[in-house]
C-alpha cells in the first residue's frame, strides 16, 4: 500500500461515523458469542474476515478460525495462516473437494461460482459443525458488497438462525464500509494477507483488489486471470493445464 492510501486510511480512522460502526461491531460480536456456546470464525484470509477475526479474538483468543481449503490458495493466504498459528491462534484447516476437480465436474472454468457452493461451502460446514460440534459461525461479510447481501443483511439482521445448517450465523462487520475496514486493519496493526499488495504493485485499483480462491470465473473478463497469470504464473499455469482456453484471456 502507498503512503497516500495508507495516510488516507488512517485519517478515516479518526472520524466519529468510523469510531461509532467499529463500536457497533464489537457489539454485534459481543452477542453473537453470548448467544453461542461454541462458535468458529469463518476465515478467508481476505481483509474482511480479517478484520471480522480480530474483532472476535479482542473478547475472546480461544476461539477457532477456520479456512475452508479447496487447493486453491494464493501461497501469501498460506503464509498469513502459518503467521496466525505462530502468533498463537487456533487455524482449523478444513479440506473441501478441490476447487479445480469441482470446475471439471461442473462444465470448465466460467462455471457460475453458484455451482461450487455445495462443494466448497455447504457440505464443508455440515461436515465441520458434525466433527467439532459448533453451535455458530462469525462471518465477514458487508451489505456494501451488494444489494442481494445488503437485503439479506436488513431482512435478517446480524444474528440470526441458518435454517441449512442449523447454527446460528453472524455478520458483526456487517455494516463496515471499505474504506472502515482498511482503517481498521492499518489502525490496529492488523496482519493482513500480502495478496492486497502485490495486485495493487500488478495495477489493480485498491477497491479492486480481492483475495479468495486464486481460481474461480468471477470477472475474470475483467482482468482476474490477467493479474493471475502475471503475478502468480505457476497458479496460472495450473489452471491453464487443466483448461487450456483460458489462455484466450490473458
Amino acid at each position: 500500500m502507498n503512503e497516500l492510501l495508507c495516510a488516507s486510511f488512517k485519517a478515516h480512522a479518526l472520524l466519529p461515523a468510523y469510531q461509532r460502526r467499529i463500536q457497533q461491531a464489537q457489539a454485534f460480536v459481543a452477542e453473537a458469542l453470548a448467544a453461542c456456546r461454541r462458535p468458529y470464525i469463518a476465515f478467508s484470509t481476505g481483509k474482511d474476515s480479517t478484520v471480522m477475526a480480530d474483532l472476535v479474538w479482542q473478547q475472546n483468543q480461544s476461539i477457532p478460525a477456520v479456512y475452508f481449503d479447496a487447493d486453491a490458495a494464493f501461497p501469501e493466504s498460506r503464509e498469513l495462516l502459518e503467521r496466525y498459528r505462530a502468533a498463537g491462534k487456533t487455524i482449523i484447516n478444513w479440506r473441501t473437494e478441490p476447487l479445480l476437480e469441482t470446475m471439471a465436474r461442473v462444465g470448465g472454468p466460467l462455471f457460475s461460482e453458484d455451482a461450487t457452493m455445495e462443494s466448497t461451502v455447504y457440505a464443508p460446514i455440515k461436515a465441520l459443525v458434525a466433527e467439532y460440534g459448533f453451535d455458530g459461525a462469525l462471518v465477514g461479510l458487508r451489505a456494501e458488497e451488494g444489494l442481494h447481501r445488503n437485503l439479506s443483511i436488513t431482512t435478517r439482521g446480524t444474528l440470526f438462525l441458518s435454517r441449512r445448517h442449523g447454527i446460528y450465523s453472524a455478520w458483526p462487520i456487517a455494516w463496515l464500509t471499505f474504506r472502515d475496514v482498511w482503517a481498521y486493519i492499518l489502525g490496529h496493526g492488523v496482519d493482513y494477507n500480502a495478496v492486497y499488495d502485490r495486485q495493487f504493485d500488478l495495477g489493480l485499483p485498491w477497491e479492486n483488489c480481492r483475495v479468495s480462491y486464486c481460481y474461480g470465473e468471477t470477472v475474470a473478463s475483467q482482468g482476474r486471470w490477467i493479474i493471475l497469470a502475471r503475478g502468480w504464473p505457476e497458479l496460472f499455469n495450473r489452471l491453464a493445464q487443466a483448461f487450456p482456453e483460458v489462455r484466450r484471456f490473458i
